[in-house]
């Protein structure tokens, strides 16, 4: 769907938000994406009940949360021009060297914990870092390359570990630490910055 926009009444200020329609969520959810647009997802069963004049009063009740989330992003992107830039031009100057530098990380770890994965895939993704299937398919996100070489190394580790775990259990995070004793350094350093 189409992007509209949102403005509070008593401020002025407002943001763009979309609707999605999902089948297997059960209540509405709303996400502030890093390029500042809301997204309002809707269980399809819900989709007849939940009217636009809806939409927009819990957009109003939840105005001074989106808008300070969005001010969040907005200092971020000043601060890291590179992580908030989602242009498929910008996708396509970095995404061989992002290539080149995810796939020496992972096999140098492969080798070192003795993993096997199937195949690695370099994607514009907004809102992960990486994924790894039930298949040993790994995916990252090229935007790794504007990231520390610690925090990148988490990220991989992070996605190699779901190979032999595929889950966040305690088992996992063992995992995790007896690769980097420190990860946990990365880990916050990421999530400041997105």
């Amino acid at each position: 769907m189409s992007e509209k926009f949102f403005e509070n009444e008593k401020t002025g200020e407002g943001f763009y938000y979309r609707i999605v329609k999902r089948r297997r969520m059960k209540n509405l959810n709303l996400v502030i994406g890093k390029d500042q647009c809301v997204r309002v997802t809707i269980p399809a069963s819900r989709l007849r009940v939940v009217t636009q004049g809806k939409i927009e009063s819990i957009l109003e009740e939840r105005f001074e949360f989106i808008m300070s989330a969005i001010n969040k992003y907005q200092k971020l992107e000043k601060k890291f021009p590179d992580l908030f830039n989602f242009t498929d031009e910008h996708y396509r100057q970095y995404r061989k060297q992002a290539q080149e530098l995810i796939k020496s990380k992972v096999d140098y770890y492969c080798r070192r914990q003795n993993l096997q994965y199937n195949r690695i895939s370099i994607r514009n993704q907004k809102t992960r870092w990486g994924s790894c299937s039930r298949d040993g398919n790994l995916n990252f996100s090229y935007k790794l390359i504007f990231l520390t070489p610690e925090e990148q190394d988490y990220i991989v580790v992070h996605e190699l570990c779901h190979l032999e775990e595929q889950n966040h259990s305690r088992d996992f995070w063992n995992l995790v630490e007896r690769i980097l004793p420190n990860y946990r350094v990365a880990h916050k350093s990421i999530r400041d910055k997105s």
